[in-house]
């Protein structure tokens, strides 16, 4: 009897990219692949990239050079690419990085099982060329379930596994497998964004908005519940518009209470909720339905309204300031998280390195600031948001030391990369010989399904 090909994956970035990488992990192991931890037991070891900031691209380019090291002296003998930054960059990034056997983007998940057996036996699967996502589904947000099927849609799948996969009765598993014990798990809420902003690239590579049915969603998080999860998030790149492509704008009002019945459940938390499209039904939802954690996920980036309206967004701080107020008079106890973006272009008499008034009239314990860089060729605009490691600020005191990050491992990322003034300058591998190259320090390969963005 031939042995069983073992694949590991290895996720970066967000937790839609987890929810992406359970995907690709019931799709294997429903195909036969056997799946395991350390990358180094490994047949092939696929890397799930973030392609968003500087330091996400940086850690993706680590995680497949570290792979790539891996065929020297262990099982692995392919290296692929998959995510983000696989679907963003595609075939520039295959030419760059020749030490990934393979560039896959979404078009290919639902092959995943023939397209790492291809490159396991030594064939080639070309990396597709870059295109924008935007333009695969219809503008009119009614009209999009329609077509979604010809669309690839991470975690929009099919809901039924193969049979001998799912259970014989009850609901059927999702086209998912768990790649932890964690009592906590995101569930796919929709995917893509319509909104515009000028420092966003995703709504490129991520494709319009659409929602999942909310059967779909009720389905995984039952399947969930059975595998030992006692807390959902619910995540894609914009909850607050979830349903207006299904008939109804307040579906998610609806779905939080259901989500909550569910056996074995405690708690139901939502992630990012856009301030522009928050309304009182919602906010009422997230604070008075038991088992609904009254957390709020308001990506405000600014409150100056010059900036806003160059970043194509609303709102300015008087209004954010009632919409906490809001929250504040229904949840003493309510959480909020948000990022603020300095160093924006074409600020309207916006002093240097200031978010607006937002945080210093409501101070946060911890919030983070994120610096903009501004580079050529980006998908949505002239400007790119930049985080690195960001700069993270304890409200009122003053700034927490700089260099907290291993300064000697950036300077060899660095050393690894060359401006070239492209989408590529900060990734790109310096074409050096071996013997100039710098010695980089050799870290644990990071284990099946792990979040090695933190590392």
């Amino acid at each position: 009897m031939p042995e069983r090909r073992t694949v590991a994956l290895v996720t970066l970035g967000c937790a839609r990219n987890e929810v992406d990488s359970e995907e690709l992990a019931g799709r294997l192991e429903a195909d036969g692949w056997q799946l395991v931890e350390d990358a180094a037991d490994a047949d092939v070891a696929v890397v799930n990239t973030c392609g968003f900031v500087e330091a996400a691209k940086k850690d993706s380019v680590d995680a497949l050079l570290e792979a790539n090291d891996l065929k020297d002296h262990g099982r692995t003998q392919a290296v692929v690419a998959v995510g983000c930054m696989a679907e963003r960059y595609g075939k520039e990034l295959a030419e760059a990085l020749p030490e990934a056997d393979g560039v896959l983007g979404f078009d290919d998940y639902a092959d995943i099982s023939d397209r790492l057996q291809t490159i396991l036996s030594g064939g080639i699967h070309a990396a597709h060329t870059p295109r924008d996502r935007r333009k695969l589904l219809p503008i009119s947000p009614a009209e999009r379930q329609e077509t979604a099927a010809s669309v690839a849609l991470p975690g929009h799948g099919p809901v039924d596994l193969p049979e001998g996969v799912a259970p014989a009765s009850g609901p059927r598993a999702p086209l998912r497998r768990r790649l932890d014990g964690s009592p906590v798990a995101s569930v796919k809420l929709a995917s893509g964004c319509d909104r515009r902003c000028s420092f966003c690239a995703i709504p490129s590579f991520r494709g319009s908005f659409i929602s999942r049915r909310p059967s779909d969603v009720l389905n995984e998080t039952r399947w969930l519940a059975e595998q030992g999860v006692r807390e959902v998030m619910l995540v894609s790149e914009n909850n607050t518009s979830y349903g207006k492509d299904l008939g109804d704008i307040r579906l998610l009002e609806s779905l939080l209470p259901e989500l909550a019945e569910v056996d074995g459940i405690e708690r139901v938390r939502v992630s990012y909720l856009q301030p522009a499209e928050m309304r009182p039904g919602l906010i009422d939802v997230l604070t008075s339905t038991p088992k609904v954690v009254p957390y709020f996920d308001l990506s405000f980036q600014h409150s100056a309204p010059g900036v806003l309206r160059a970043m194509r967004r609303f709102g300015d701080t008087d209004r954010f300031l009632e919409l906490l107020d809001t929250i504040r008079s229904k949840a003493p106890e309510a959480g909020v998280r948000s990022n603020f973006i300095v160093g924006f272009p074409r600020r309207d008499r916006v002093r240097p390195g200031r978010t607006g008034a937002l945080p210093e009239r409501r101070p946060a314990r911890r919030h983070r600031r994120l610096r903009l860089l501004r580079r050529g060729g980006h998908g949505s605009g002239d400007v790119r948001r930049q985080a690195g490691r960001g700069r993270r600020r304890r409200a009122p005191g003053p700034h927490l030391p700089a260099g907290r990050g291993n300064s000697s491992r950036s300077a060899r990322r660095s050393a690894w990369a060359r401006p070239c003034g492209s989408w590529w300058s900060p990734w790109t591998r310096r074409k050096a010989s071996a013997a100039a190259r710098p010695t980089r320090r050799r870290r644990p390969m990071a284990r099946c399904g792990s979040r090695a963005a933190r590392a």
